[in-house]
């Protein structure tokens, strides 16, 4: 299995490292249904011994994201288009309700860096080299300040929701820039006007398009065998 290196360990312990870098590969079409995992060549990439890289397999397996097969390690689970969006929908349900209590609860100033957000996000005019990791960025920057108007337990839901996503999301999913541009301003539109119900169905129906993308990108990377998989209407 050639893996690449991985980046700098994030915040957390060691099986969370390897748990965000498989999770990954696997979201990113890297690592496609069928893959054997490698134990040691995963070990060999991040630096770490098999224990943590057990660990993560256990909590994969949990996701749903690998089959743990007695006896014969693990490998990536059948992960079927409908899946891919069916989770986007079920982050977008959670958001929805974020963005319905930022319409009322937001302050003045938390609107004002919605707009800020949004004209970086509409203006980035970064290298196309950067590009993706800006967008990236001002995505995350702009959902979090929805995302505080919600209690702390939906928090504690949305940021789980949000590591079961590809982090580099904008590199996967080539030309979501202007989609994503004109669902911000649809969702910051509602916000902005305290439109409760208006902000949570932008929203749902933003997460909604961020999976059927998701879906078209890893389509286009064959990581379905194009027999097996057949599209829903979207």
């Amino acid at each position: 299995m050639n893996l690449p290196v991985a980046r700098p360990p994030r915040r957390g312990g060691l099986a969370d490292d390897v748990v965000n870098y498989v999770r990954e590969l696997i979201l990113t079409g890297s690592l496609k249904p069928g893959t054997h995992i490698d134990q040691e060549a995963i070990g060999e990439a991040l630096g770490v011994s098999r224990s943590p890289v057990r660990e993560a397999i256990v909590v994969l397996g949990q996701e749903g994201l690998l089959d743990v097969l007695p006896r014969r390690g693990a490998q990536v689970a059948h992960i079927s288009r409908a899946d891919v969006i069916d989770h986007y929908d079920l982050f977008g349900l959670v958001s929805g309700r974020a963005a319905a209590m930022a319409a009322t609860q937001l302050t003045d100033q938390d609107l004002d860096r919605l707009r800020d957000l949004h004209r970086e996000f509409e203006e980035n005019t970064t290298s196309s080299a950067d590009r993706a990791v800006m967008m990236s960025s001002l995505n995350a920057d702009f959902h979090r300040v929805i995302n505080r108007a919600a209690s702390t337990r939906t928090r504690w839901l949305l940021r789980l929701l949000d590591r079961t996503v590809p982090s580099r999301y904008f590199e996967l999913a080539g030309g979501w820039d202007q989609q994503a541009i004109a669902h911000h301003a649809e969702i910051l539109g509602a916000i902005v006007a305290g439109d409760a119900d208006g902000a949570r169905q932008a929203m749902e129906a933003h997460l909604h398009q961020s999976g059927v993308a998701a879906a078209d990108a890893l389509e286009a990377q064959g990581f379905w065998n194009p027999v097996e998989e057949t599209r829903p209407e979207v």
